[in-house]
Protein backbone atom coordinates (compact mmCIF):
# COMPACT_ATOMS: atom_id res chain seq x y z
CA UNK A 1 0.00 0.00 0.00
CA UNK A 2 1.39 3.63 -0.86
CA UNK A 3 2.47 6.37 1.85
CA UNK A 4 0.88 9.05 1.88
CA UNK A 5 4.44 10.79 1.81
CA UNK A 6 4.74 12.82 4.91
CA UNK A 7 7.30 13.32 6.98
CA UNK A 8 6.83 12.03 10.26
CA UNK A 9 8.25 15.02 11.93
CA UNK A 10 6.13 17.76 10.57
CA UNK A 11 3.08 15.58 12.67
CA UNK A 12 4.85 15.39 15.62
CA UNK A 13 5.64 19.71 15.22
CA UNK A 14 1.78 20.27 14.06
CA UNK A 15 0.34 18.64 16.46
CA UNK A 16 3.13 19.33 19.60
CA UNK A 17 3.28 15.82 20.27
CA UNK A 18 6.04 14.07 23.05
CA UNK A 19 7.23 11.16 20.91
CA UNK A 20 7.76 10.55 17.19
CA UNK A 21 5.56 7.42 15.38
CA UNK A 22 8.43 6.16 13.35
CA UNK A 23 6.68 2.84 13.22
CA UNK A 24 3.66 4.00 10.61
CA UNK A 25 4.57 6.81 8.10
CA UNK A 26 1.32 9.10 8.40
CA UNK A 27 -1.52 9.53 6.12
CA UNK A 28 -3.36 13.01 5.26
CA UNK A 29 -5.75 12.27 7.99
CA UNK A 30 -3.10 13.01 10.73
CA UNK A 31 -2.97 16.70 9.16
CA UNK A 32 -4.55 19.56 11.50
CA UNK A 33 -6.55 22.16 10.09
CA UNK A 34 -10.16 23.07 8.97
CA UNK A 35 -9.33 23.42 4.74
CA UNK A 36 -7.06 20.48 4.52
CA UNK A 37 -10.11 18.02 3.28
CA UNK A 38 -11.36 20.35 0.55
CA UNK A 39 -8.45 21.13 -0.32
CA UNK A 40 -7.43 17.26 -1.14
CA UNK A 41 -11.22 16.86 -2.03
CA UNK A 42 -10.24 19.63 -4.73
CA UNK A 43 -6.90 19.16 -5.34
CA UNK A 44 -7.65 19.48 -9.74
CA UNK A 45 -8.31 22.82 -9.09
CA UNK A 46 -5.37 23.91 -8.09
CA UNK A 47 -3.01 25.60 -10.75
CA UNK A 48 1.01 24.38 -9.87
CA UNK A 49 3.19 26.90 -9.18
CA UNK A 50 5.81 24.55 -11.28
CA UNK A 51 4.13 22.45 -13.64
CA UNK A 52 4.37 18.21 -13.16
CA UNK A 53 7.00 16.34 -14.29
CA UNK A 54 6.39 12.87 -13.57
CA UNK A 55 9.83 10.64 -13.92
CA UNK A 56 10.25 7.19 -12.76
CA UNK A 57 13.01 6.99 -9.72
CA UNK A 58 14.51 4.25 -7.77
CA UNK A 59 14.59 4.49 -3.89
CA UNK A 60 18.25 3.12 -2.76
CA UNK A 61 16.63 2.45 0.53
CA UNK A 62 14.25 0.09 -0.48
CA UNK A 63 15.01 -0.46 -3.74
CA UNK A 64 11.19 -0.29 -5.46
CA UNK A 65 10.63 1.99 -8.63
CA UNK A 66 7.97 4.70 -8.48
CA UNK A 67 6.75 7.69 -10.76
CA UNK A 68 6.81 10.77 -8.77
CA UNK A 69 6.51 14.58 -9.68
CA UNK A 70 10.29 15.84 -9.83
CA UNK A 71 9.03 19.53 -10.17
CA UNK A 72 11.36 21.78 -12.03
CA UNK A 73 14.69 20.33 -12.24
CA UNK A 74 17.90 22.90 -11.62
CA UNK A 75 20.92 21.88 -12.92
CA UNK A 76 24.08 24.00 -10.49
CA UNK A 77 27.14 24.52 -13.15
CA UNK A 78 29.18 26.71 -10.83
CA UNK A 79 32.84 25.57 -10.62
CA UNK A 80 33.12 26.06 -6.84
CA UNK A 81 30.18 23.60 -6.07
CA UNK A 82 29.63 21.07 -9.11
CA UNK A 83 31.30 17.56 -8.65
CA UNK A 84 32.21 15.17 -11.01
CA UNK A 85 28.97 13.09 -10.81
CA UNK A 86 26.54 15.29 -12.58
CA UNK A 87 23.70 13.84 -10.40
CA UNK A 88 25.12 16.15 -7.11
CA UNK A 89 24.46 19.07 -8.92
CA UNK A 90 20.80 18.88 -9.72
CA UNK A 91 18.51 20.17 -7.96
CA UNK A 92 14.06 19.25 -7.95
CA UNK A 93 11.42 21.46 -6.72
CA UNK A 94 8.81 18.17 -6.15
CA UNK A 95 8.08 17.27 -2.82
CA UNK A 96 8.40 13.24 -2.78
CA UNK A 97 8.95 10.85 -0.45
CA UNK A 98 9.10 6.89 -1.79
CA UNK A 99 5.85 5.51 -2.23
CA UNK A 100 6.60 2.05 -0.19
CA UNK A 101 8.79 2.92 2.49
CA UNK A 102 8.24 6.47 3.63
CA UNK A 103 12.08 7.45 3.43
CA UNK A 104 13.72 10.56 1.31
CA UNK A 105 16.41 11.91 -0.73
CA UNK A 106 17.81 8.31 -0.92
CA UNK A 107 17.46 8.34 -5.27
CA UNK A 108 19.06 6.84 -8.47
CA UNK A 109 18.25 9.05 -11.39
CA UNK A 110 17.49 7.79 -15.10
CA UNK A 111 19.92 8.86 -17.17
CA UNK A 112 16.62 9.91 -19.05
CA UNK A 113 16.20 12.31 -16.85
CA UNK A 114 19.90 13.83 -16.76
CA UNK A 115 20.32 14.08 -20.04
CA UNK A 116 16.51 15.57 -20.78
CA UNK A 117 17.86 18.31 -17.66
CA UNK A 118 20.80 19.08 -19.55
CA UNK A 119 19.39 19.32 -23.04
CA UNK A 120 16.36 21.44 -21.77
CA UNK A 121 18.38 23.78 -20.52
CA UNK A 122 20.45 24.97 -23.82
CA UNK A 123 19.63 28.35 -24.93
CA UNK A 124 18.48 26.51 -28.57
CA UNK A 125 15.63 25.25 -26.68
CA UNK A 126 14.42 28.80 -25.18
CA UNK A 127 11.23 28.40 -27.16
CA UNK A 128 10.30 24.85 -25.57
CA UNK A 129 8.16 24.73 -22.75
CA UNK A 130 11.34 24.01 -19.84
CA UNK A 131 11.30 20.91 -17.55
CA UNK A 132 14.73 22.16 -16.17
CA UNK A 133 17.04 25.20 -16.13
CA UNK A 134 20.55 26.38 -15.01
CA UNK A 135 20.62 28.10 -11.74
CA UNK A 136 21.06 27.08 -8.23
CA UNK A 137 17.78 27.33 -5.91
CA UNK A 138 17.94 28.85 -2.75
CA UNK A 139 16.10 29.03 0.57
CA UNK A 140 15.30 32.14 2.33
CA UNK A 141 18.56 31.95 4.50
CA UNK A 142 20.84 31.17 1.67
CA UNK A 143 21.32 27.43 1.69
CA UNK A 144 21.66 24.81 -1.04
CA UNK A 145 19.73 21.79 -0.67
CA UNK A 146 19.70 18.90 -3.09
CA UNK A 147 15.83 17.89 -2.92
CA UNK A 148 13.08 19.62 -1.20
CA UNK A 149 12.80 16.66 1.49
CA UNK A 150 16.80 17.81 2.75
CA UNK A 151 15.04 21.79 2.54
CA UNK A 152 12.10 20.60 4.47
CA UNK A 153 14.56 19.33 7.17
CA UNK A 154 16.62 21.43 7.36
CA UNK A 155 13.34 23.56 8.09
CA UNK A 156 12.04 21.32 10.46
CA UNK A 157 15.01 21.76 12.13
CA UNK A 158 15.47 25.21 12.90
CA UNK A 159 11.64 24.48 14.12
CA UNK A 160 12.30 22.26 16.34
CA UNK A 161 14.45 25.08 18.16
CA UNK A 162 11.89 27.85 16.91
CA UNK A 163 8.31 26.22 16.82
CA UNK A 164 6.10 29.80 17.44
CA UNK A 165 8.35 31.67 14.52
CA UNK A 166 4.91 31.96 12.00
CA UNK A 167 7.18 33.03 9.13
CA UNK A 168 9.37 30.18 9.87
CA UNK A 169 6.43 27.92 9.64
CA UNK A 170 5.11 30.22 5.75
CA UNK A 171 8.44 29.40 4.60
CA UNK A 172 7.66 25.67 5.41
CA UNK A 173 4.40 25.64 3.51
CA UNK A 174 5.72 27.63 0.72
CA UNK A 175 7.81 24.91 0.46
CA UNK A 176 5.22 22.12 -0.06
CA UNK A 177 3.50 24.91 -1.62
CA UNK A 178 5.77 24.83 -4.82
CA UNK A 179 6.11 21.51 -4.71
CA UNK A 180 2.70 20.33 -5.51
CA UNK A 181 1.78 19.17 -2.20
CA UNK A 182 -1.14 21.44 -1.32
CA UNK A 183 -3.08 19.56 1.03
CA UNK A 184 0.59 19.82 3.37
CA UNK A 185 0.79 23.75 2.59
CA UNK A 186 -2.75 24.89 3.71
CA UNK A 187 -2.05 22.57 6.94
CA UNK A 188 0.87 24.97 7.54
CA UNK A 189 0.16 28.04 6.85
CA UNK A 190 -2.79 27.39 8.98
CA UNK A 191 -0.85 26.70 11.52
CA UNK A 192 1.17 29.61 11.17
CA UNK A 193 -1.82 32.27 11.52
CA UNK A 194 -3.05 29.99 14.43
CA UNK A 195 0.92 31.08 16.03
CA UNK A 196 0.23 34.71 14.51
CA UNK A 197 -2.66 36.24 12.31
CA UNK A 198 -0.93 38.91 11.55
CA UNK A 199 1.30 36.13 9.30
CA UNK A 200 -0.23 38.26 6.00
CA UNK A 201 1.96 36.11 3.36
CA UNK A 202 0.09 32.98 5.16
CA UNK A 203 -2.94 34.81 5.08
CA UNK A 204 -2.66 35.89 1.55
CA UNK A 205 -1.93 32.21 0.10
CA UNK A 206 -4.90 30.65 2.39
CA UNK A 207 -6.98 33.07 0.22
CA UNK A 208 -5.69 32.70 -3.07
CA UNK A 209 -6.28 28.96 -2.38
CA UNK A 210 -9.39 28.91 -1.07
CA UNK A 211 -10.34 31.14 -4.13
CA UNK A 212 -8.89 28.50 -6.77
CA UNK A 213 -11.74 26.14 -5.23
CA UNK A 214 -14.59 28.06 -5.17
CA UNK A 215 -14.38 28.48 -1.28
CA UNK A 216 -15.48 32.27 -1.77
CA UNK A 217 -16.05 32.81 1.80
CA UNK A 218 -13.47 31.82 3.39
CA UNK A 219 -10.97 33.15 0.50
CA UNK A 220 -12.24 36.65 1.10
CA UNK A 221 -12.07 36.51 5.10
CA UNK A 222 -8.15 35.40 4.69
CA UNK A 223 -7.87 38.42 2.13
CA UNK A 224 -9.26 41.03 4.45
CA UNK A 225 -7.42 39.35 7.16
CA UNK A 226 -4.01 40.12 5.12
CA UNK A 227 -5.40 44.00 4.25
CA UNK A 228 -5.63 44.22 8.22
CA UNK A 229 -2.37 43.02 8.89
CA UNK A 230 -0.36 44.91 6.71
CA UNK A 231 1.02 48.01 8.13
CA UNK A 232 2.82 45.76 10.99
CA UNK A 233 3.91 43.28 8.25
CA UNK A 234 7.35 43.53 8.15
CA UNK A 235 9.11 40.68 5.80
CA UNK A 236 8.62 41.96 2.82
CA UNK A 237 10.07 45.27 1.44
CA UNK A 238 7.32 48.13 1.21
CA UNK A 239 6.84 47.68 -2.34
CA UNK A 240 6.29 43.78 -2.33
CA UNK A 241 3.74 44.14 -0.14
CA UNK A 242 2.00 46.72 -2.11
CA UNK A 243 2.06 44.33 -5.18
CA UNK A 244 0.63 41.34 -2.91
CA UNK A 245 -2.32 43.40 -1.09
CA UNK A 246 -3.38 44.57 -4.51
CA UNK A 247 -2.88 41.24 -6.19
CA UNK A 248 -5.58 39.83 -3.32
CA UNK A 249 -7.76 42.92 -3.08
CA UNK A 250 -8.03 42.40 -6.82
CA UNK A 251 -9.24 39.24 -5.99
CA UNK A 252 -11.80 40.54 -3.55
CA UNK A 253 -13.31 42.65 -6.26
CA UNK A 254 -13.85 39.47 -8.71
CA UNK A 255 -15.37 37.63 -5.59
CA UNK A 256 -17.48 41.34 -4.39
CA UNK A 257 -18.61 41.27 -8.15
CA UNK A 258 -19.32 37.63 -8.73
CA UNK A 259 -21.31 37.01 -4.95
CA UNK A 260 -23.13 40.69 -6.03
CA UNK A 261 -21.72 41.60 -2.51
CA UNK A 262 -22.60 39.00 -0.67
CA UNK A 263 -18.20 38.10 -0.31
CA UNK A 264 -17.36 41.72 0.98
CA UNK A 265 -14.41 43.91 -0.95
CA UNK A 266 -12.90 45.19 2.54
CA UNK A 267 -12.82 44.44 5.85
CA UNK A 268 -16.39 45.20 7.77
CA UNK A 269 -16.81 47.13 10.67
CA UNK A 270 -16.77 44.02 12.90
CA UNK A 271 -13.71 42.66 11.37
CA UNK A 272 -11.98 46.33 11.80
CA UNK A 273 -12.59 46.40 14.97
CA UNK A 274 -11.30 43.13 15.88
CA UNK A 275 -8.34 44.28 14.46
CA UNK A 276 -8.02 47.46 16.68
CA UNK A 277 -6.98 49.23 13.67
CA UNK A 278 -8.60 52.70 13.68
CA UNK A 279 -6.52 54.55 11.01
CA UNK A 280 -8.79 52.77 8.03
CA UNK A 281 -11.90 54.74 6.60
CA UNK A 282 -15.11 52.21 7.72
CA UNK A 283 -16.66 54.35 4.79
CA UNK A 284 -14.68 53.26 1.33
CA UNK A 285 -17.08 55.96 -0.18
CA UNK A 286 -15.23 58.63 1.25
CA UNK A 287 -12.57 58.18 -0.81
CA UNK A 288 -12.30 58.90 -4.71
CA UNK A 289 -11.09 56.37 -6.05
CA UNK A 290 -11.32 54.33 -9.67
CA UNK A 291 -11.26 50.62 -9.89
CA UNK A 292 -10.53 48.63 -13.24
CA UNK A 293 -11.09 45.28 -12.54
CA UNK A 294 -8.26 44.66 -15.29
CA UNK A 295 -5.86 46.72 -13.89
CA UNK A 296 -3.74 45.91 -10.51
CA UNK A 297 -2.24 49.15 -10.74
CA UNK A 298 -5.94 50.40 -10.07
CA UNK A 299 -5.41 48.78 -6.91
CA UNK A 300 -2.11 50.08 -5.67
CA UNK A 301 -4.24 53.28 -3.79
CA UNK A 302 -6.06 51.17 -1.27
CA UNK A 303 -3.60 48.88 -1.00
CA UNK A 304 -1.31 52.09 0.26
CA UNK A 305 -4.21 52.98 2.36
CA UNK A 306 -4.14 49.31 4.40
CA UNK A 307 -0.51 49.85 4.51
CA UNK A 308 -0.45 52.65 6.92
CA UNK A 309 3.05 54.25 8.09
CA UNK A 310 4.52 51.06 5.65
CA UNK A 311 2.88 52.86 2.57
CA UNK A 312 5.77 55.94 3.83
CA UNK A 313 8.24 53.33 2.65
CA UNK A 314 7.13 52.93 -1.10
CA UNK A 315 9.67 55.75 -3.32
CA UNK A 316 7.59 58.89 -3.52
CA UNK A 317 7.15 59.05 -7.11
CA UNK A 318 5.59 55.68 -6.74
CA UNK A 319 3.32 56.50 -4.18
CA UNK A 320 -0.59 56.78 -5.35
CA UNK A 321 -2.06 57.15 -2.56
CA UNK A 322 -3.64 60.86 -1.63
CA UNK A 323 -6.86 61.53 1.28
CA UNK A 324 -6.68 64.96 -0.42
CA UNK A 325 -10.18 64.50 -2.72
CA UNK A 326 -13.21 62.52 -1.39
CA UNK A 327 -16.09 61.59 -3.17
CA UNK A 328 -20.11 60.08 -1.97
CA UNK A 329 -20.08 57.50 -4.38
CA UNK A 330 -20.78 54.47 -3.22
CA UNK A 331 -19.25 51.15 -3.81
CA UNK A 332 -21.92 49.90 -6.36
CA UNK A 333 -21.57 53.19 -8.00
CA UNK A 334 -17.82 52.83 -9.15
CA UNK A 335 -18.49 49.09 -9.62
CA UNK A 336 -21.05 50.66 -12.73
CA UNK A 337 -18.80 53.24 -13.98
CA UNK A 338 -15.99 50.67 -14.14
CA UNK A 339 -18.41 48.56 -16.39
CA UNK A 340 -19.22 51.82 -18.58
CA UNK A 341 -15.55 52.10 -19.40
CA UNK A 342 -15.30 48.60 -20.00
CA UNK A 343 -17.87 48.55 -22.61
CA UNK A 344 -16.33 51.40 -24.24
CA UNK A 345 -12.97 49.62 -25.11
Amino acid sequence: MATSQINPQLIHLLLDQQTINLQDPPTTKALPGKYVKSILKNKKSLSPIIEENFQMLTCKSCGRKGKYDVGLVVVNIDKKTKTENISDNIQTTGYFRCKHCNTAGNWELPISLLMQSMISALPIMDKIPKQSMIGKNLLFDGSWHRYTTDAEEHLLNLLIENRKDSYLWNRLGNLYHKGNRPELAVSVFEHSILIDPAQAESQFTLGDMLAQISDLPNAGYHFRQMLLCAEGYKKMTAVKLREMLAIGLQLLFMMYDHTNGEVAFLPTLDEIKASGRKDVPVNFAEIDLEIFPDEIDSFFPIAEMYMGTRAKEIPIRQRTFSLTTTSKNSLEQKKKKVKKKKKRK
